[in-house]
C-alpha cells in the first residue's frame, strides 16, 4: 500500500497514520510554541481536525484535544485570556533562557554547523524576528519543509531516501539532543494545561517521528525487524 502523494517509495502499513498526520503535528507545534495563543488560533485548532490527528499519535495530543475541543465560544475566550497571560510569563523567562539548542544541548552546537546543515538541504530561512539557526521554531520549520518536499513533489528513489536520511540525522544530532531537557524544564515551570500538553506532545512526537522514519527506511532497505508502534494508554 502506498500514500498517493509519495510517488516512488512504498510506505509500510505501520507508517501510514503517522505519515498522513505528521505535517499537521509539526504545524501545530510551531504555531503554539512560536505564536501568541490568539482567539482565532485557538478557535481554528479547537474546531478543526488537526488536534484529533495529534491525538491519534500521542498522549500529549490527546491532552490538547481534551482541553480545547468542543468548547463554547465564551469558554475559548476565557482559555485565551489565561493562556495569553501564561505565554507572556513564559516569554519573559525565555528571554533569559532562549528556546535554542545551544542553551539545552550537552553538545556544543555551532551556528555555522547548523547553517551548513540547512544549506546542504537547499534551505535558507527568512527570519522575520531574528531567530538564531538553533532556535526551536527554525528547527521545527526545517523538519516541516523536508516533510512537505517528500509529500508534494515527485523525487527519484535516491532523492527520497536522502530526504529521509537528512531528517533522521537532524532528529538524532540536533532536536532530540535538547528537546527532552527543554520539556522537563517547561513541565516544571508551568501549570498551564495548554503548554503542558504541547510540551508532552513535542517530546513524544519527535521520538515517534524518528522511530517511524527509521521504520520506513528499514522497509526500503529490505530489513524486516519488528518495530514498536506508539500505543496510547
Amino acid at each position: 500500500m502506498a500514500i498517493s502523494t509519495v510517488q516512488t517509495l512504498e510506505v509500510p502499513d505501520v507508517c501510514h497514520r503517522w505519515l498522513e498526520n505528521r505535517g499537521t503535528v509539526y504545524q501545530l507545534l510551531t504555531e503554539f510554541l512560536g505564536h501568541w495563543p490568539t482567539l482565532s488560533l485557538v478557535a481554528q485548532w479547537s474546531r478543526g481536525s488537526g488536534i484529533g490527528k495529534a491525538a491519534e499519535l500521542t498522549r500529549g495530543g490527546r491532552e490538547l484535544m481534551q482541553y480545547l475541543s468542543g468548547r463554547l465560544p465564551e469558554e475559548l475566550v476565557r482559555i485565551c485570556e489565561r493562556e495569553g497571560a501564561e505565554y507572556r510569563r513564559l516569554l519573559q523567562y525565555s528571554k533569559q533562557r532562549p528556546l535554542a539548542e545551544s542553551r539545552y544541548s550537552p553538545y556544543a552546537c555551532q551556528a555555522q554547523e547548523l547553517s551548513d546543515f540547512y544549506a546542504s538541504a537547499g534551505i535558507a530561512f527568512k527570519k522575520v524576528s531574528g531567530e538564531s539557526d538553533d532556535h526551536l521554531a527554525i528547527e521545527l520549520e526545517f523538519m516541516t519543509v523536508l516533510h512537505d518536499r517528500m509529500l508534494n513533489s515527485t523525487y527519484s528513489e535516491e532523492s527520497m531516501l536522502q530526504l529521509m536520511d537528512i531528517q533522521i540525522k537532524f532528529l538524532q544530532e540536533h532536536l532530540l539532543t535538547w528537546i527532552p531537557a527543554l520539556c522537563r524544564e517547561l513541565n516544571a515551570s508551568t501549570a498551564s494545561p495548554l503548554y503542558l500538553a504541547v510540551s508532552h506532545l513535542l517530546e513524544e512526537f519527535l521520538e515517534l517521528d524518528l522511530s517511524m522514519l527509521r521504520t520506513w527506511k528499514r522497509s526500503w532497505d529490505g530489513e524486516t525487524e519488528p518495530v514498536r508502534e506508539a500505543v496510547l494508554v
